[in-house]
């Protein structure tokens, strides 16, 4: 019984998020730049749906104001152009404000540099043999 009454607690809130009352989407969630091109001049697609009909307002790291904003809707989408270096995150909310419903973050891989996510280390055949 105690078992039972931990393995719910652990789960409630992952089954709460899992209804996922707001899905936030956002293509290329990738930036990869060297040293011939140190930033990216992208187009980025955000979409947004919802379980209820509401008030929503997205943002980024960019800036205070929302990108947009959007009244009595379940679900909407932006195309935002933008020239970026370094990571960001694009997030929605609600009418209080007060806390990201869903948020995305776009990675910027650097290829010039000792990015440890660009390393790998490579096995010749004989190897695993």
């Amino acid at each position: 019984m105690r078992r039972l009454v931990i393995l719910l607690l652990i789960l409630l809130p992952a089954i709460s998020n899992a209804d996922g009352e707001m899905q936030l989407k956002v293509r290329p969630v990738l930036c990869i730049i060297d040293q011939r091109t140190p930033h990216c001049q992208m187009s980025f697609l955000v979409l947004w749906q919802s379980v209820e009909t509401g008030y929503y307002c997205l943002y980024n790291d960019f800036g205070q104001a929302p990108l947009r904003c959007w009244t009595e809707q379940r679900s909407g989408k932006l195309s935002d152009e933008r020239t970026v270096n370094r990571e960001f995150s694009y997030w929605m909310a609600g009418d209080d404000n007060q806390s990201p419903l869903a948020m995305v973050v776009v990675e910027v891989l650097r290829m010039d540099s000792n990015d440890r996510r660009r390393k790998r280390r490579s096995r010749h055949v004989w190897d695993i043999l």
